[in-house]
């Protein structure tokens, strides 16, 4: 599976440059599982959240075409029953009393009518995922986010990847030093 996904600029040359630079830091430990697009999935026999903390740093102030490094929690299949399982499984990392908010990148499915596969609207599955959550929502400045984003897995396969983020762990790569 994967825990670990980084966003870079289009283009082969920054898809080269990003994983050299990701070797370089990382190197053991962390192994190339996929990719598409502006997408790479790795995973790390480390704590996701520890190797995107030092990708981040040490990426600051550099020149990079990495632009966001998410650690990953949970790897499901992407239909809404299952989501919902792996954030009532995250939930004893959100502490008691901070706020939240959900973001979804990507679309979940569920079971329509008969029984039928659909697509969820974003709103649907937020606000069906938010139903199992009792901290406050800030949509603004929350103290957590819940996170989860519809990748790509090994060609046409899709997985949702889940995590209980710091708004920190979901910035950009910046440039400032």
């Amino acid at each position: 599976m994967f825990n670990l996904i980084i966003t870079h600029e289009p283009g082969l040359d920054n898809y080269r440059w990003a994983r050299n630079q990701i070797r370089q830091l990382i190197g053991e430990g962390l192994r190339y599982v996929s990719s598409y697009q502006s997408v790479i999935l790795y995973d790390t026999d480390l704590d996701p959240h520890d190797v995107a903390l030092k990708l981040r740093t040490s990426l600051k102030g550099v020149g990079t075409p990495i632009i966001r490094v998410i650690p990953i929690d949970e790897v499901v299949e992407p239909y809404l029953d299952e989501v919902i399982e792996a954030v009532k499984h995250l939930l004893p990392r959100l502490p008691t009393g901070v706020s939240f908010r959900i973001t979804i990148e990507g679309h979940l499915f569920g079971k329509g009518e008969e029984g039928r596969i659909k697509r969820l609207h974003t709103r649907e599955a937020v606000e069906e995922i938010a139903k199992y959550v009792d901290n406050p929502v800030n949509l603004d400045n929350p103290g957590r986010i819940i996170y989860v984003k519809v990748v790509r897995y090994l060609r046409r396969r899709r997985k949702a990847g889940v995590s209980i983020l710091t708004p920190e762990e979901l910035r950009r790569v910046s440039l400032e030093a």
